[in-house]
C-alpha cells in the first residue's frame, strides 16, 4: 500500500508539473476560447486525478493522460453540439477548429513518443537498434532491410518482433540513471609483469572506460545495464566495452560483463589499511632491530659501498627487507595469465583518503646481467627524486662496477654516458675511481642478506606478524570478490602487502631512525644496482 501511495503521489506531481500547461494549449486549440479552454482543462484534470486516487497506475502515463484529454474533449464537443443544434442546426464539426497540420494532440503524442523512441534506441543493442532505425526512422520496408542486411524477410520480421518487445518494455519503463551518470568516479592503477604498449594502459586512459570497469567490478552487467548506470547511450559504449573485453580487462558471464581484475573500493581499502596498520608499529620495531644488528655486515656486502653513510643503507635495507618478507609470505606472487596468453597483473584503486600515504613503487631497468632498481616513495616529495637512469646507462654502470674502471679509461661515447650517471648515482674521486652513491649488490651478496634475515632472532615473529595480516586480507578479498577472481587472490594480497613499505618508512622517519634528504630532487635514496 505504501509503495502504491508513493507511486500515486509521484504521478500526481508529474501531472501538475509537466501536463497542465500542455493540456491548456491543447484545449485552447480545440475550443478557440480561453474561458472554455480553462473549463475543459479543469475537467480533464479532475478525471485524471480521480482515476489516480482510485488506484489506477497506467503503464504509459503520457499516452494515458492524452487519451483522457481526447475522451473529455469528445464529451465537451458533443454537449456543445447538442446545445447549439437546437438553435442553429449546425454540425459538431463546426466547433472543432481545423488544423492545417496534425492536431495538437497528435503532434504532442508524436513528439513525446518519438522522444521515448529515441531514448530507448540509445539503450538497445546494435543488432536490434539498426533494424529499428531503418524501419521507424528511415522508413524502410522489411524487404529493403532484408536486402541490405542479406537476411531473409522472415528473419527480419522475427528480429523486428523481438526489437519491438524490447522497445515497448523500455518505453513503458521509468528509467533511473545511476550515480555515475552525473558523478563519474576516478581510479588509479598499478601493473606488473610483461606489460606492452598496447595494453593495459591505453585501455584505461578515458573516464568512460574507468567507470565501465568500476560498475562491472564484482557486478556482472549487461551492456544495457552499464549504459543506464553510466547514462551513456549504447552506440558510445559498445566500442569501449569491446576493447576492454579484447584487452582481457573484462570477461563475459553469459550476456553479462564483469571486470576480471580486482579494484579496491573505498571500503576494502580502508579495511585493508586498518589490518596492516594494526600490526605496523610492532613490525617496524622488529625491522629496526634487524637493521641495527645487520648494518655493518650489509655495508660489507655492498660492492664499493664502504663509504656509504648509514642513512643511505638504511633506506634501501628497510625496503629490501620488507620485500623479502612479503616474498616469503606470498603463496603465489606471479601475475595472472591472461586469456590471450600474456602474463601481467593489473590492480585498480578507487580514490579514498587514507590516514597516511601508502603508495610505493619499484621499477627496474636493465638486462639479463644487471638491473638498476628504483624504489619510489609516495610521500615526502620523493616519488621521482633525481630520476631513473636511462636504459643504455645501466649496462655501462654495471661494467664500471664489475671491472673497477676509472674515468680515464672511458671512450668518447662512454664519457657521454658517464655524464648522465655522474652526480646522480655515482661520482669520481681525485684518482678517477668511480664511487657509487647508491647500494650495489651482487646476486651472491643478496643471497647472504636473505640468510641473515632468516637467522635473525626477530624473523619468526616478523613472519607471524605478516602471516596474520596476509590471512586477514585474503579473507576480506574472498568475502568481497566475485568467484571469478578467487584463483587470483594470492596475487592481489601480495600486491596489497606493499603498503607495509610506507608504513614502516613513516614509523622509522617519525622515530628519527631514518633521515629525510635535504633536497628531494637530487636524492637517490632507495636506488640500487643489482649485478648477476
Amino acid at each position: 500500500m505504501q509503495n502504491s501511495n508513493a507511486m500515486r503521489d509521484s504521478l500526481v506531481k508529474a501531472f501538475a508539473e509537466e501536463y497542465m500547461q500542455k493540456l491548456f494549449y491543447f484545449c485552447l486549440k480545440k475550443t478557440g476560447s480561453n474561458e472554455e479552454a480553462e473549463e475543459l482543462t479543469q475537467d480533464v484534470a479532475i478525471n485524471v486525478l480521480e482515476a489516480l486516487n482510485k488506484g489506477t497506475i497506467p503503464t504509459s502515463f503520457s499516452a494515458w493522460v492524452w487519451q483522457i484529454a481526447r475522451n473529455r474533449y469528445a464529451v465537451w464537443a458533443e454537449k456543445k453540439h447538442r446545445r447549439n443544434e437546437s438553435v442553429t442546426g449546425s454540425d459538431i464539426g463546426d466547433y472543432e477548429l481545423t488544423d492545417e497540420k496534425e492536431s495538437v494532440l497528435d503532434e504532442m503524442l508524436h513528439r513525446e513518443q518519438m522522444s521515448l523512441l529515441r531514448r530507448e534506441l540509445a539503450f538497445i543493442k546494435s543488432e536490434y537498434r539498426d533494424l529499428l532505425v531503418a524501419y521507424y526512422i528511415e522508413d524502410k520496408s522489411v524487404r529493403e532491410i532484408a536486402d541490405k542486411l542479406a537476411l531473409s524477410i522472415s528473419a527480419v520480421q522475427q528480429r523486428l518482433h523481438r526489437a519491438r518487445i524490447l522497445l515497448k518494455d523500455g518505453m513503458d519503463m521509468a528509467r533511473e540513471f545511476g550515480k555515475r551518470s552525473y558523478n563519474p568516479e576516478n581510479i588509479t592503477f598499478s601493473a606488473s609483469g610483461n606489460i606492452n604498449y598496447e595494453r593495459p594502459w591505453p585501455l584505461v586512459s578515458r573516464s568512460i572506460s574507468k567507470n565501465i570497469l568500476l560498475q562491472a567490478s564484482n557486478n556482472p552487467s549487461t551492456l544495457e545495464e552499464l549504459s543506464v548506470e553510466l547514462g551513456i547511450a549504447l552506440p558510445y559504449m559498445e566500442e569501449d566495452v569491446r576493447l576492454l573485453y579484447e584487452g582481457t580487462l573484462l570477461e563475459k558471464c553469459g550476456d553479462k560483463y564483469i571486470t576480471n581484475f580486482f579494484i579496491w573500493d573505498k571500503a576494502s581499502r580502508l579495511e585493508t589499511y586498518n589490518i596492516f596498520r594494526s600490526g605496523a608499529k610492532e613490525r617496524s620495531r622488529m625491522l629496526r632491530e634487524f637493521m641495527e644488528d645487520s648494518l655493518e655486515k650489509v655495508r660489507g656486502l655492498c660492492t664499493g659501498g664502504t663509504h656509504l653513510d648509514d642513512n643511505t643503507i638504511r633506506w634501501w635495507l628497510l625496503m629490501n627487507t620488507v620485500d623479502t618478507l612479503i616474498a616469503v609470505l606470498s603463496k603465489n606472487e606471479a601475475p595472472p595469465k591472461r586469456s590471450n596468453g600474456e602474463e601481467w597483473g593489473f590492480v585498480g584503486y578507487e580514490d579514498v583518503e587514507l590516514p597516511e600515504k601508502t603508495a610505493a613503487g619499484h621499477n627496474g631497468r636493465g638486462n639479463g646481467n644487471c638491473c638498476f632498481w628504483t624504489y619510489q616513495f609516495g610521500d615526502y616529495s620523493l616519488w621521482t627524486q633525481c630520476g631513473e637512469p636511462e636504459m643504455e646507462c645501466v649496462p655501462f654502470f654495471a661494467e664500471i662496477m664489475r671491472k673497477k674502471r676509472k674515468v680515464s679509461s672511458f671512450t668518447e661515447t662512454e664519457q657521454k654516458l658517464w655524464e648522465k650517471i655522474d652526480g646522480k648515482y655515482a661520482h669520481a674521486d681525485r684518482e678517477g675511481n668511480v664511487i657509487p652513491d647508491v647500494v650495489v649488490m651482487t646476486e651472491n651478496s643478496m643471497e647472504k642478506l636473505t640468510k641473515m634475515l632468516k637467522k635473525h632472532k626477530n624473523c619468526k615473529a616478523l613472519l607471524e606478524n605478516g602471516t596474520d595480516a596476509y590471512t586477514r586480507v585474503e579473507s576480506l578479498l574472498r568475502r568481497c570478490n566475485h568467484k571469478i577472481l578467487h584463483e587470483q587472490l594470492d596475487y592481489y594480497v601480495h600486491s596489497a602487502m606493499f603498503d607495509m613499505r610506507m608504513m614502516a618508512l613513516h614509523d622509522l622517519v617519525e622515530s628519527g631512525y631514518l633521515e629525510l634528504p635535504e633536497n628531494p630532487e637530487t636524492s637517490s635514496l632507495g636506488m640500487y644496482l643489482y649485478l648477476k
